[in-house]
């Protein structure tokens, strides 16, 4: 009787981690193809700068170092050199408290009087 009992058991936690390998797939799967998706979104990215640096070169006379300094000034804006943009908190006009840039209103007290700029909210 005792055998047939940890059979069951051992049957059970087999059916158990089967499960969980299951789950741990399907989420790898997902991952992979949330990455491949960023991919390509940054492939198009990169392809469209490419295309905007070469029409201001075109138009303005506007050179690689020029292009280099400007990436070393934006990069060294949050006072540091680390190859990142960090954004500035945002406080609301009329209550002062902190909050998302991702929102336009204030979430404490509704103000709706935030600047935003071209690269806000991304």
């Amino acid at each position: 009787m005792t055998g047939l009992f940890w059979e069951l058991h051992q049957s059970r936690q087999i059916g158990q981690a089967q499960s969980t390998a299951e789950r741990a797939a399907s989420k790898s799967d997902k991952v992979k193809w949330d990455v491949l998706g960023l991919q390509r979104r940054l492939e198009k990215l990169t392809l469209v700068n490419m295309a905007m640096w070469s029409l201001l070169q075109e138009r303005t006379g506007l050179t690689e170092d020029d292009l280099i300094e400007r990436v070393r000034q934006i990069d060294l804006s949050d006072g540091r050199a680390d190859g990142k943009v960090r954004k500035e908190v945002a406080r609301c006009g009329q209550c002062g408290r902190v909050m998302s840039r991702r929102h336009q209103d204030c979430m404490y007290c509704g103000a709706q009087n935030l600047e935003y700029g071209a690269f806000d909210g991304v």
